[in-house]
């Protein structure tokens, strides 16, 4: 126990500085219009963020009290309330469906910080790849325009599709890049810990394009390798805190 301890601190004490992240100073920007309300953050995704696995455990006591305060100025209870349809999150949802629902959901919510991550099924369904930056970027936009900062994922891979997947998130990075957004490289940490396909079975469920489950809050290294929703929780709460630290 006091291993995995020392994991969590050197984990959370990980950030980097602000001259190295080309978006703070258009994020300080965007938050500073005041629009948003304070502690208010948003989830835009598809079953990858539907699921109570990503994030939820934080309203439920799960993130121990070290990892959770560093993001303690947000609205714990959001993390699991806001699932579904109404909060521009479902199963089997494209970006399209999504950006369907991202307007009425950014007036009901305020939210100070959105995380979005689209992609999966654009490439499932085979979704035009000009569609689909048509459609996460105008995601991005509403989020901006409501004084929202959107943190953007990069999608998981997934088996016999590695060209377009690599391909969908060229995209997501290319519009980070450009709207100069945070990026969250989910992809490029899964294929880190687990080369090739050697993901299959352990950072995604066997032949799935879902992250398995299981310890969602034990941020050690060991977990982070077999625990896809660990993973992305740990990235995820890492970016939140970066643009809290750097932006606020």
């Amino acid at each position: 126990m006091p291993h995995v301890m020392l994991v969590l601190v050197v984990a959370f004490s990980f950030t980097l500085s602000a001259a190295e992240e080309p978006w703070v100073a258009a994020m300080k920007a965007v938050h500073a219009t005041g629009i948003a309300q304070k502690g208010s953050v948003s989830q835009i995704g598809d079953s990858i963020t539907y699921s109570k696995a990503f994030l939820a455990g934080i309203a439920w006591g799960e993130a121990k009290a070290r990892e959770w305060e560093a993001l303690k100025r947000l609205t714990a209870k959001d993390f699991n309330e806001r699932k579904g349809e109404a909060h521009a999150n479902y199963s089997g949802w494209t970006a399209a469906d999504g950006l369907a629902k991202v307007p009425a959901m950014l007036a009901a919510e305020k939210p100070e910080i959105a995380v979005i991550m689209y992609g999966t099924n654009d490439v499932r369904k085979q979704v035009a790849l000009a569609d689909y930056e048509k459609n996460l970027m105008a995601i991005v936009g509403h989020c901006l325009k409501a004084g929202c900062i959107p943190i953007i994922s990069t999608i998981p891979p997934q088996l016999g599709q590695d060209a377009p997947v690599q391909s969908f998130n060229a995209v997501i990075k290319r519009i980070a890049a450009e709207a100069k957004i945070p990026l969250i490289d989910f992809y490029a940490e899964i294929v880190q810990r687990q080369p090739g396909t050697s993901w299959n079975g352990t950072l995604l469920g066997k032949d799935d394009v879902h992250p398995s489950g299981g310890n969602n809050f034990d941020f050690s290294e060991g977990n982070l390798k077999v625990c896809g929703y660990a993973l992305r929780n740990y990235l995820t709460c890492r970016a939140l805190r970066q643009v809290m630290e750097q932006c606020y």
